[in-house]
């Protein structure tokens, strides 16, 4: 790596005054000094702080990926919208849950892909809810990514569900969800989940 040196504009201007002052003796201290608060004036208005960007196609990364790495944050009204959608999923309102979604729509879970209309996707999460008695889901949090190259935003969300069934069994889940929403609905829902370990029975 080559470091370019670029000298200081103030610096030069406060040398140049000084030697003036120095070896010709023609200037008295007075002026001197307005000179040098002038060069002061002078630099401070014109140094500029430049910075180097880093473009990705300068990296080399050890796989391909198939969705595009150029994002930037994304409006934060579209995660509000996920979370008022899971949060009507917790309070039962099944409809009120599926309203969200795009009239085409599709979601993806653990041995589930789904890709049909919102009214037979409200069926299907309805059977899902009704299988327990109480839900509950506690995030750790969440981020809302805009992609430029396709014009999508996705919201990804960190939480563990927990759940009560019809016969009081309880368990957790830890979910990573990835929601891309267009037009203010979500059409696609893909729900990643990971099983917590089974605790040690106590003798």
């Amino acid at each position: 790596m080559v470091r370019e040196l670029h000298p200081d504009p103030l610096l030069c201007f406060c040398f140049v005054a000084y030697y003036i002052y120095i070896f010709t003796k023609k200037t008295d201290m007075k002026t001197f000094i307005l000179i040098l608060v002038t060069c002061f004036i002078i630099g401070g208005c014109k140094q500029t702080t430049k910075t180097t960007e880093v473009k990705n196609d300068s990296l080399q990364y050890p796989f391909a990926h198939k969705y595009s790495i150029n994002w930037q944050p994304g409006d934060e009204k579209n995660a509000v919208l996920v979370l008022n959608c899971l949060k009507k999923y917790v309070d039962g309102d099944i409809k009120g849950c599926t309203a969200y979604f795009a009239d085409t729509c599709e979601f993806i879970a653990d041995k589930f892909h789904f890709k049909g209309s919102r009214d037979s996707l409200t069926k299907i999460i309805g059977d899902m809810r009704n299988a327990t008695s109480s839900v509950s889901k506690n995030f750790d949090t969440w981020m809302t990514v805009y992609y430029p190259d396709q014009k999508d935003t996705w919201v990804t969300l960190w939480y563990t569900e927990k759940t009560t069934d019809k016969k009081g069994k309880k368990d957790s889940i830890f979910f990573t969800d990835d929601v891309l929403v267009k037009n203010g609905k979500i059409v696609h829902y893909d729900e990643k989940q990971r099983l917590f370990p089974e605790k040690a029975e106590t003798k």
